[in-house]
């Protein structure tokens, strides 16, 4: 009787704690989160990132003895009380981070980041091996181990980078989009993944096979291995089950609730299954999950929807918030601290030093290479479990656990006013850089960002996007910022996108629905497109709530996604009769208020799609119908498209023709002509015979001078050297005597071109714009562009006009440039 009273009364016992801990835990979550915003009030100001006031908000509910209040009995290891609610939220985030990642952006950068992860790395297991034979005393507490063994964790552990941290970091600051932050994630989460390895290797040594009994270091090693192959093919097995699910939900935005949690269930199961199983850490094997785990459709946004407001509103800022909770004041000592700043040193030399050298050999800048060493000397999570395996096996004393954890606090804290650097740095960068499709090399990664009002200018829209868009495998994450109309949804529409969409989901009549919603019609068609291009098609959803407010979303989300060009909707659309109709005189204004402020090249699109004869944008190139390819096939059964460049002169029609050339090169089914317009008199000035880019003159008193060719040549020239020699495009010019042979000249361009590319103009020979004033309606399109787009024609094909970016003046805060000496 005796023994089962006791057993009763350590299960009463045991039970208070779980439920004194989890309350614990619940109220001190909400503590931090409301005093860690609270602080951010003050600190985001000078661009640092939310997680230093996470963790100072950690480090204050930490000192407030909340655990030795609630929890009534003494815990063992009472600092790692948080560490399996940490390993689930890593788990979660981590497949979030591969599912959210661009990996065509990250494969653009796979060189750079494997050389910065191998130099940095070798480099701070090098200068750990060095000095570990003098940390050993300060480290032990009695010489029960051996120094090998310190000496290898303590590689390990200054090795070692947060990657849940950079990541969130990187994310939240808007640097993922960025060359520097897409580095510095690609990088830690390499050395992260690397670290981890290593951990597990050790951990199958001999001293640690003694944790698990009947196993020896080979066969636990062999054990580790066949779990993985375990987890490899639960991961394969989930993609069909993903792509079911898709097509269960066809032409739907989200899935049902009870398909989420069975996926959340499965991702939950096979990234938890390697430590579970075998006790190895599962962070890999999370990311391989979102990196594989299918992008498109319903599944990948209903996921996406269900992750991302839990993980950045709650668990990120307690996952924060624990490290500054572990810091335990009452046993500060000199003991601690010294290790804890010898620690965070060395592993910013090391880091440092490996950047450094490895900047040196990718010819990059120096203080670059030693901002990203700071940033991937942020430890974590990861750092704190091997730290506690090394405490509990006796390799140290339980001092050095209590360094580690200071240390990564002290770490993570540099980190962010390094992190407003990078951030201000790669601002400026963007906005005051003379960047242009213009002088683009041939294979530079072009980021495209595009705005749509609606499923009836999306096909148009993404087709253009297609025909932009290099291989697959090369081309980073397209985004589509859809503005939703707002008042024809009344209170739900108001609330958010995710309102906004779910009365599609809660009503018995889907069809119906489906109809009404233009959003998931707008789903429907990212959804065929991303299938049948293979391309990363990302759609965000914005509610239409005025120019004002819609320039302001735009220059958000261009501030964060950092494109090369932003795409536009012009304010009229055909209707079927071919006349071009204003729907919303407001979107009109949005296009001017954007252009005016664009911070790269911008083009407005005036699609067609009830063009009669030839191609209309309205499906992908490659399931475009045989009747519509047929329309422009003119003895070349590759030609499916035929695109004018419209060249009168100046940066804008310069930058036409340098996407109509993006187009010729990266599809062969697009054929491109150049159609140049110069005045009758000046005709024979324009041949094909052109000089040199510059020319010498030499006067009477032996002085030479140099003439340097108008850029207007320079892209003729260009022009007819990389396309028209090579038979790649086709050139024809216009000789006008004045601003009518203009005008006709344009509308006769009707019935033969798909697509007409024109600047925006401002800036183009007067005498060939002088009189075409009269014509231009609408100033954010120019002269030119009001002439094609309002053609009322059902021959004239679609017309994209371009501006190029204008760099703004320089900021008072900056040094101003060096004048440029006179020639």
């Amino acid at each position: 009787m005796a023994p089962s009273t006791g057993s009763c009364a350590f299960n009463s016992t045991v039970q208070n704690v779980a439920l004194d801990t989890l309350f614990l835990i619940v109220l001190q979550a909400a503590v931090v989160i409301a005093l860690g915003k609270f602080i951010h009030l003050g600190l985001r100001r000078y661009n640092l990132p939310s997680a230093m006031s996470q963790i100072l908000a950690g480090i204050i509910v930490g000192s407030l003895g909340l655990q030795d209040v609630i929890v009534h009995v003494e815990v063992q290891n009472a600092e790692d009380t948080y560490e399996g609610y940490v390993s689930e939220a890593r788990i979660f985030y981590m497949f979030y981070v591969g599912l959210e990642a661009d990996v065509a952006a990250l494969w653009n950068d796979i060189r750079r980041a494997t050389v910065f992860t191998y130099a940095s790395v070798a480099t701070c297991l090098l200068l750990a091996a060095f000095v570990s034979g003098g940390m050993y005393g300060s480290m032990m507490h009695t010489p029960v181990r051996s120094p090998e063994l310190l000496a290898a964790v303590l590689m390990l552990s200054i090795a070692d980078t947060a990657s849940v941290d950079v990541s969130r970091i990187a994310g939240e600051m808007g640097l993922a989009a960025t060359p520097s932050g897409r580095l510095v994630v690609a990088t830690a989460i390499a050395t992260n993944i690397i670290c981890i390895v290593g951990e597990g290797v050790f951990s199958c040594m001999k001293l640690a096979s003694e944790r698990t009994p009947g196993y020896s270091a080979p066969q636990r090693l062999g054990v580790g291995i066949f779990a993985l192959l375990q987890v490899g093919t639960l991961a394969l097995l989930l993609r069909p089950v993903a792509a079911f699910i898709n097509r269960r939900n066809a032409g739907r935005r989200r899935v049902g609730n009870w398909e989420v949690v069975l996926l959340l269930a499965a991702v939950h199961f096979i990234g938890d299954f390697p430590q579970r199983v075998m006790g190895f850490d599962g962070m890999p094997v999370s990311l391989l999950l979102g990196l594989v785990f299918p992008k498109e459709g319903p599944v990948a946004r209903s996921v996406m929807d269900a992750l991302a407001y839990p993980l950045h509103a709650l668990v990120l800022p307690f996952y924060f918030g624990a490290m500054g909770m572990r810091l335990n004041f009452s046993a500060m000592s000199g003991a601690i601290l010294v290790p804890a700043v010898i620690l965070t040193l060395l592993g910013i030399i090391g880091k440092c030093a490996g950047t450094v050298g490895a900047a040196r050999f990718l010819k990059m800048p120096t203080g670059d290479a030693l901002r990203l060493g700071v940033l991937l000397n942020i430890k974590g999570h990861v750092n704190m479990i091997d730290m506690s395996f090394a405490s509990s096996e006796g390799i140290w004393a339980e001092q050095a656990l209590m360094a580690m954890v200071v240390g990564s606090m002290i770490s993570t804290i540099i980190a962010g006013p390094v992190f407003a650097v990078v951030y201000r740095k790669e601002m400026e960068a963007y906005e005051y850089s003379r960047q242009a499709l213009e002088h683009m090399a041939p294979d530079e990664e072009l980021r495209m960002l595009a705005c749509v009002h609606g499923a009836r200018g999306a096909p148009g829209m993404l087709c253009l996007l297609e025909l932009l868009a290099s291989e697959p495998r090369a081309q980073p994450a397209i985004h589509v910022l859809h503005f939703f109309d707002v008042s024809l949804k009344g209170g739900a529409a108001a609330a958010g996108p995710s309102q906004y969409h779910r009365r599609a989901q809660d009503s018995e009549h889907k069809l119906m629905d489906r109809r009404r919603d233009a959003g998931t019609q707008v789903n429907c068609a990212v959804d065929v497109f991303t299938c049948a291009t293979g391309l990363a098609i990302r759609q965000v959803d914005a509610g239409d709530r005025g120019s004002a407010a819609n320039a302001k979303a735009v220059r958000r989300w261009t501030g964060d996604l950092r494109p090369g060009i932003l795409l536009l909707p012009y304010h009229r659309e055909q209707h079927y009769d071919g006349t071009m109709v204003c729907r919303r005189e407001d979107r009109r204004q949005l296009n001017a208020e954007v252009l005016e402020r664009a911070p790269c090249t911008a083009a407005i699109l005036a699609d067609r799609p009830f063009r009669r004869c030839g191609t209309s944008f309205q499906l992908p190139a490659k399931i475009s119908t045989s009747a519509e390819a047929a329309g422009n096939l003119q003895g070349d059964e590759k030609v499916t498209t035929h695109v004018a460049a419209v060249f009168l002169g100046g940066p804008d029609d310069r930058e036409a023709v340098a996407l109509a050339c993006r187009l010729a090169r990266n599809n062969e089914s697009v054929r491109v002509t150049l159609v140049r317009f110069v005045l009758r008199e000046n005709t024979h000035e324009h041949g094909h015979g052109r000089g040199a880019s510059a020319a010498s003159h030499q006067d009477i008193d032996g002085e030479v001078s140099v003439v340097v060719q108008d850029p207007d040549e320079e892209c003729v020239s260009a022009f007819h050297r990389e396309y028209v020699a090579k038979e790649r495009a086709a050139y024809a010019e216009k000789a006008v005597t004045g601003p009518n042979d203009v005008v006709e000249a344009l509308r006769g361009m009707a019935g033969a071109f798909a697509l007409l590319v024109a600047g925006r103009g401002g800036r183009q020979p007067p005498e060939l714009v002088v009189g075409l004033e009269g014509w231009a309606e609408c100033k954010e399109v120019g002269p030119v562009g009001e002439i094609l787009a309002s053609d009322q024609s059902l021959e004239m094909g679609s017309v994209l006009v371009v501006q190029q970016k204008t760099v703004p003046p320089f900021h008072q805060d900056l040094p101003a440039p060096a004048p440029t000496p006179a020639t």
